[in-house]
This record gives C-alpha cells, sequence and structure tokens, in this order.
C-alpha cells in the first residue's frame, strides 16, 4: 500500500476523471454529518470518503417543464449506473492497493418512507468541497449548479482531503419560483419534504416515470446567479 496521501488521492482523481467523473473530492468521514446508517462492518468504521459526481446533460434538462420525461428518466438511471460502476471500479483499484474499500449505491433507498438511502451522498460531497446545500436542499455546485448527480466510496487508504467551501445561492430563488407544489423557501431547513415526495408519487404513477423523481428544480439550478466560494 501506498503512504503517500497526495499521490493516492492524485492517482484516484485521474481514473475517476478518465471514467466520465465532472468532479472528485476526499473527506474525512464523519458519519453524522453523512447522515450514515451503515454498521462498522460494511464500511461506518473508514477514516475518508470519497465523494465523486457526474454532471447531467444540460439539453436533457432543458426539456422538463411541469414534470419529468420519459428522457430524462432514461438520463437519471443513465447517470446512476455510470456512477455506480465507476465506484465499484475505483474500490477494486484501492482493493489493489491493500486497502478496504466500499462504494455505497448511487440512488439505493433502504428507507422508502423517508426516503433515506445508506447515507447522504450530497452530505459527503459537501464536505468534500464541491459545493453547499441550496434553497432546494440539494447541493449547489458553483459551476454546474445542482445538475450533478454523486456517488461516495469509504475507504482506508491515506488520503489528502478536501474542506467544505464558502458560498450560498445569494438572492437567486429560481428553484424556490420552479417548484410546482411550494416544497422550498429561504432556507434548505425551510424544505418541506412530504410536499415534495407527495409530488414524486404522483409523478411517478400519473406520468409512468416509474421512478421518485421529477428534474424541475434540478433545471432551475444550472449555477447562474450563485454566489461562488471567494
Amino acid at each position: 500500500m501506498k503512504n503517500d496521501p497526495k499521490d493516492n488521492y492524485e492517482e484516484l482523481k485521474a481514473f475517476a476523471l478518465g471514467q466520465g467523473m465532472a468532479l472528485f473530492g476526499v473527506a474525512p468521514f464523519e458519519p453524522e454529518e453523512a447522515r450514515s446508517i451503515l454498521s462498522d462492518g460494511e464500511g461506518n468504521d473508514l477514516p475518508f470518503a470519497i465523494s465523486m459526481g457526474v454532471r447531467l446533460s444540460r439539453a436533457i434538462l432543458d426539456g422538463i417543464c411541469d414534470h419529468p420525461t420519459l428522457l430524462y428518466q432514461w438520463h437519471y438511471r443513465q447517470a446512476n449506473y455510470l456512477l455506480d460502476r465507476v465506484a465499484f471500479q475505483l474500490s477494486l483499484l484501492i482493493q489493489e492497493k491493500g486497502a478496504r474499500a466500499v462504494p455505497i449505491p448511487a440512488s439505493q433507498i433502504v428507507d422508502w418512507e423517508n426516503q433515506r438511502a445508506h447515507l447522504s451522498h450530497k452530505h459527503v460531497a459537501r464536505l468534500a468541497g464541491h459545493g453547499w446545500i441550496g434553497r432546494n436542499n440539494l447541493l449547489v455546485n458553483p459551476r454546474f449548479g445542482s445538475q450533478v448527480r454523486y456517488v461516495t466510496v469509504l475507504t482506508d487508504l491515506p488520503l489528502k482531503t478536501d474542506r467544505p467551501i464558502e458560498g450560498d445561492c445569494g438572492n437567486c430563488r429560481a428553484c424556490v419560483d420552479a417548484c410546482p407544489v411550494g416544497a422550498l423557501g429561504d432556507t434548505p431547513e425551510d424544505y418541506d419534504f412530504r410536499k415534495c415526495f407527495e409530488k414524486l408519487k404522483s409523478f411517478a404513477r400519473e406520468r409512468g416515470i416509474g421512478h421518485y423523481i421529477c428534474g424541475i428544480c434540478v433545471r432551475a439550478c444550472p449555477g447562474k446567479g450563485c454566489t461562488p466560494p471567494r
């Protein structure tokens, strides 16, 4: 196993970007901050969290008006497949170096009522320096807005870590104005999960989408109008 955290970081980053990832970062893994429900045997005891993000297609998002489209459904699924594949491959690379690695699925729900996954990828991504939690209760990246999906790999391979960035949505309220059910407000804490979830269920049922997806606030947040980190 290599013991140089910087070399390990650069090697893994180069691999991830070469596989189509747009964002790569590492954070000290803080299970409470990441809202992890993993056991120690599943990786909760590992010290580092690698966060990778893939950018969504602006053209496909532009096709969303007041409901998710079938093309967006396909694109959403393909983004998750790519994230899971790269996370799996990265974990194999880490294992070859003699370290432990646990890839966490990009979109596997384990608590359907509360729509919770094994951990919160957006909170890991925030700790890894990819952005801040915006008014839409999603991660907002200064360059890509919320038009990114994320995946996490937990590991004990020595890695240099990134830091959370300073930033906020400034005066931008594009997501608030776009939300069809008024589930968003001035702060992330104003997010009304129940209103949002009921609309997602409606979309899945009435539009033949078959997934709890929307995309409306994602489309509304391309990064423009957001205050970049200084």
